[in-house]
């Protein structure tokens, strides 16, 4: 089977898939009252996934399943999303980045359920969350090893530091910092569908990582701008506090 054949059956099936969750999520019934949105991805569209991730959820708080195993899960597999953008392996990278944001997800969701959570589950979360960052994003650095797209790289692993910085040091001060465009779940949703029909597209019309490059460019500028809208409103919340 040729390359362009096996790209366009895979995109195929991966429209197929979306549109049968396009209909899953318009007919679905998820209570997003509860659920903050984004600019980029609405409340019901979360409560929608979250909704899906429930199953999981009850399994792993069944089988007691601590959060920072789930975790380490997410680490791991963020190695393997490294291992693949630098094999050039980016279909199967967009999939695991994916998943690992699942992983992301599913750790926090299992945590307020009480299950194994404690300061210091919830201190080595944070951190292994920057680790599993940093290790994706290097894995790209390898891939484009030559040329200006490394420092396109170096921008959005500097812009998604800097956004998951500036909540952290907000709240160390008393102010809540969860404003923005592109916070991490954002960021796993771009990359991996912007991995995902990036290689579909360098199969069928050999486009050499255009769309890849472009998620890449748009990572880095959106991830910095909100880092600097947190900048920005946190610096206006404590100028009003009464403590500053």
């Amino acid at each position: 089977m040729s390359r362009p054949l096996f790209a366009l059956l895979n995109l195929g099936l991966i429209l197929g898939a979306m549109s049968w969750g396009l209909h899953w999520y318009l007919h679905a019934a998820a209570d997003s009252s509860g659920v903050k949105g984004s600019r980029f991805l609405g409340s019901r569209v979360r409560a929608w996934y979250f909704t899906n991730l429930e199953p999981f959820e009850r399994l792993f708080v069944r089988l007691g399943v601590r959060p920072i195993a789930i975790t380490y899960a997410q680490v791991a597999v963020s190695v393997a999303v490294a291992f693949a953008y630098g094999a050039g392996l980016v279909f199967c990278a967009g999939w695991l980045v994916l998943f690992a944001g699942t992983l992301d997800i599913l750790d926090g969701k299992v945590a307020r359920r009480g299950v194994g959570a404690s300061p210091r589950g919830a201190f080595l979360d944070s951190v292994m969350d920057r680790y599993a960052e940093f290790v994706s994003y290097a894995g790209l650095i390898v891939l484009f090893a030559h040329g200006w797209r490394v420092w396109a790289v170096l921008l959005a692993i500097l812009g998604g530091v800097m956004v998951s910085y500036a909540r952290a040091r907000a709240e160390s001060l008393g102010a809540r910092c969860e404003t923005g465009w592109l916070q991490r779940p954002e960021r796993f949703v771009l990359l991996g569908f912007g991995s995902i029909f990036g290689s579909l597209a360098d199969h069928v019309f050999d486009t050499r990582h255009l769309l890849l490059t472009v998620t890449i460019v748009a990572l880095a500028v959106l991830a910095n701008i909100t880092a600097w809208q947190r900048i920005i409103y946190v610096s206006r919340a404590l100028d009003e506090s009464p403590h500053a």
